[in-house]
């Protein structure tokens, strides 16, 4: 592991890192431009904050989890409760003159919120033997889409959408004619995780951490606490953003 000003930094560059710079490779948001990320999970915490370490003027992050949007809020992230704002496109296009953002990242995927039928038919195939569920859903699986359908409706014209979260469904209704319309770029994709290692050095070396990666992590727990961990960050209990397992 690299030695730095702090070496719990670069415990995300295999992982967040990467993943979070890709994002933003993405949605090519210009300097001074704007950027709105939906889902505040640590992906989308840290594609907050390179955006603005990068020369975004303004960074819009969406979430309803009140510890997620306090974290984002930390590092100069506008944020937007989704229990507060009815129509988070409508408002954000407020918030930008009626225009929109530049680029759009949808750090949720098939986990969003406020899609019920989707939510019912993930569940019911959940419940069907597993032999007969593996083949369902890459084959006629739905995703919860609210998130992309917000991104969607959020970009402004010529805009780009930029997408980190997974979907994994086969069968999922888009809607080409008003993408089509807006003449919206859509990029995603696994990351490229060394494509990216030398542009985030200097970030992670940097003695001021303007990516604010000591400040990610929200617990520290041994290997053996792994299910625990994950089930706390599945569940958003215990304000659970982040979790470092250390052998």
């Amino acid at each position: 592991m690299p030695e730095g000003p702090n070496d719990e930094r670069f415990l995300f560059l295999s992982d967040v890192l990467p993943t979070s710079w890709q994002a933003i490779e993405y949605a090519y948001v210009p300097d001074g431009g704007t950027l709105a990320v939906f889902g505040l999970g640590p992906i989308g915490q840290m594609c907050c904050r390179i955006a603005l370490a990068r020369g975004a003027e303004r960074v819009f992050g969406i979430d309803l989890v009140p510890e997620r949007l306090q974290m984002a809020a930390r590092h100069g992230v506008e944020t937007i409760d989704t229990s507060q704002v009815d129509n988070v496109p409508a408002y954000i296009r407020e918030q930008t003159h009626g225009r929109g953002p530049d680029g759009v990242i949808d750090a949720v995927g098939m986990e969003a919120h406020g899609a019920p039928v989707q939510e019912v038919m993930q569940k019911s195939a959940g419940l069907l033997p597993d032999a007969i569920s593996q083949k369902m859903i890459p084959k006629a699986g739905v995703d919860r889409l609210a998130a992309l359908m917000a991104a969607i409706e959020t970009v402004r014209r010529g805009g780009t959408i930029s997408i980190i979260g997974v979907y994994g469904g086969q069968t999922d209704p888009m809607p080409m004619l008003r993408m089509f319309d807006k003449g919206v770029t859509i990029a995603m994709g696994q990351a490229h995780v060394k494509r990216w290692v030398p542009d985030i050095m200097p970030y992670l070396l940097d003695d001021a951490d303007p990516l604010g990666a000591e400040d990610l992590c929200t617990h520290r727990m041994p290997l053996d606490d792994a299910p625990h961990g994950y089930e706390i960050f599945q569940k958003k209990q215990d304000g659970a953003i982040k979790i470092v397992l250390k052998p």
